[in-house]
């Protein structure tokens, strides 16, 4: 599993070093660098990844209520990295965030989330500004103030865990 960091204008990860990720050119630990992109010949450089050090899904994460307020260049930075996972045959999915925040009615029960015509319509500008399939939009409550799970919250994260793990099985399987 790798994890890095956001694409924001000016503390944001290079997009090169988000693509060489996914094909596995990137060192475990390595701590990346905004102004700088990792190159061919770092130390941190790996020339010759395994099919372990290559990326088998790409999760991106995005906040339903900061859609409409995204910048256009951290937007393109998000297509250039979908358009090369597509093009390695990558599979992707989208994690859309803070639903409770956007429909007040999926706040007071989110068994309603694949009801709510405002989901459908984050779930829709999501797709339209990225470029993604809605299919492979998962939308999500982030566990915040609670201080203990609850099943409804579960069940939206399993269902996306389930879709996410089960593409990145079969990446692999294909490999």
């Amino acid at each position: 599993m790798n994890d890095v960091m956001g694409l924001e204008n000016k503390d944001g990860v290079q997009t090169a070093d988000v693509i060489s990720v996914l094909l596995g050119h990137v060192k475990e630990g390595y701590k990346f660098n905004p102004d700088t992109p990792l190159t061919e010949g770092d130390r941190n450089y790996v020339s010759n990844p395994s099919p372990d050090d290559k990326v088998h899904c790409l999760v991106t994460i995005v906040s339903a209520n900061s859609l409409s307020l995204m910048d256009q260049s951290i937007i393109n930075k998000m297509k250039t990295v979908k358009e090369q996972a597509n093009d390695i045959d990558i599979p992707q999915f989208i994690l859309l965030t803070k639903i409770d925040e956007v429909c007040p009615l999926v706040k007071k029960d989110l068994k309603k989330t694949y009801t709510s015509k405002k989901i459908h319509e984050k779930i829709n500008q999501c797709s339209n500004l990225i470029g993604a399939p809605v299919k492979f939009i998962f939308p999500v409550k982030n566990y915040c103030y609670e201080s203990d799970t609850n099943d409804p919250t579960d069940i939206l994260i399993m269902l996306a865990l389930r879709h996410i793990v089960s593409a990145a099985n079969d990446y692999v399987a294909s490999l």
